[in-house]
């Protein structure tokens, strides 16, 4: 049976407008009910990047979150809400607060699940190891809400890359040092997503970002929700939506070649709204994208004057130094209270990018990078 993937229009974050509307994409999958037994332990896995308000467009909206909470319970289902930013070794209560995801938890009775101090379950995966936050296997069902989002290094973020946030602590920065080349690091994307196998996926892009996402990129009004039970093929769509090449993205592409999932556009049946009707022509893709087509070999020649790499914006910058401390190669420093970047050092992972508070660390790009993008 062809791979499903459900696509609803919903223009803004009106509440009882994205209720109806979340009500109806799963309606199109079967209902909530094909996916929640009464009891059952239900773990909702949402973008939650950074301890960003919800109109920056960053993290799942909470009132997405909400819904789904609500479609949850009204199958006797129980709620979970967890997710592991890079900057929750230092505590998460302010990303629950600043994201509204407490809020959320406060009026429905979903529990808050942190995964930095609930312990962690070891899986081996292709002959590495990853050690999962233990909600993960210990609820009986995995939705994973993603967000519509461009990626400045791995191009694109859906609901495959969503699920690296179950691995708790510093080993996402870890795994960025180990795996420096978009290709290789998506490998370990793919594992993640393999071990975890969420039973429904749920994407936000009623408000998403385009340009060098995933935290600073530009916002863009989408007015889209999505739903699969195959995450694979809710991303090839998603991702041919922003208008990527079908395998274009390295996640997609590996997932499929994994059977993880369908990652061809024609054997993808599209339910609700007709994809060629919602595709947009000129939404902004990361500016590295074509750099990356660039040879390997050829690459190390023109690097010197082929680049894209972080800055920090000094009007922005307070000078916390989060982004040196998230820095998985120790690639800045903080020198006179700003943050410097070596850029012989730096394999432009962007975890400074999406752990910045202040949203201060940009992409900068070189002329003829700029002539490629």
């Amino acid at each position: 049976m062809a791979a499903g993937v459900a696509i609803v229009k919903c223009k803004n974050y009106n509440k009882e407008k994205v209720f109806e509307a979340v009500h109806n994409l799963l309606e199109k999958l079967g209902g909530i009910r094909k996916f929640v037994k009464p009891g059952e332990k239900v773990l909702l896995k949402p973008n939650m990047l950074s301890a960003k308000e919800p109109e920056r467009g960053i993290t799942t909206h909470p009132v997405v979150l909400e819904a789904v909470v609500r479609e949850v319970q009204s199958a006797g289902g129980e709620a979970w809400i967890g997710d592991s930013p890079s900057g929750a070794v230092k505590g998460v209560k302010r990303y629950w607060e600043n994201t509204g995801f407490k809020i959320v938890a406060d009026q429905t009775g979903a529990r808050l699940v942190n995964f930095e101090a609930d312990g962690t379950v070891a899986r081996t995966v292709k002959g590495e190891t990853y050690h999962f936050a233990r909600a993960v296997f210990e609820a009986d069902v995995v939705i994973n809400l993603p967000k519509f989002k461009t990626h400045g290094f791995a191009l694109y973020t859906g609901a495959i890359k969503n699920l690296y946030g179950t691995l708790p602590g510093l080993q996402k920065a870890t795994f960025h040092k180990l795996h420096p080349h978009p290709q290789n690091f998506s490998r370990v994307l793919v594992n993640v997503f393999s071990s975890v196998r969420p039973k429904l996926n749920l994407m936000d892009g009623i408000l998403g970002m385009e340009g060098n996402g995933p935290a600073t990129g530009d916002l863009r009004n989408v007015g889209l929700l999505l739903a699969s039970e195959d995450g694979v093929a809710l991303d090839a769509v998603a991702s041919s939506i922003m208008g990527f090449k079908e395998n274009e993205v390295d996640a997609i592409r590996l997932a499929g070649e994994d059977g993880l999932g369908e990652n061809s556009i024609e054997k993808i049946e599209i339910l609700g709204e007709k994809l060629d009707e919602v595709r947009l022509t000129d939404f902004s893709l990361p500016s590295n994208r074509l750099i990356r087509l660039v040879p390997e070999f050829l690459m190390r020649w023109v690097a010197r004057f082929v680049w894209v790499r972080p800055e920090a914006d000094p009007e922005k910058c307070t000078g916390c130094g989060v982004c040196a401390n998230s820095c998985p190669v120790h690639a800045i420093k903080m020198i006179n209270g700003r943050p410097v970047m070596d850029y012989n050092v730096c394999i432009n992972c962007l975890c400074c990018n999406e752990s910045c508070p202040e949203g201060a660390i940009v992409q900068r790009m070189s002329w003829l990078a700029r002539k490629f993008g």
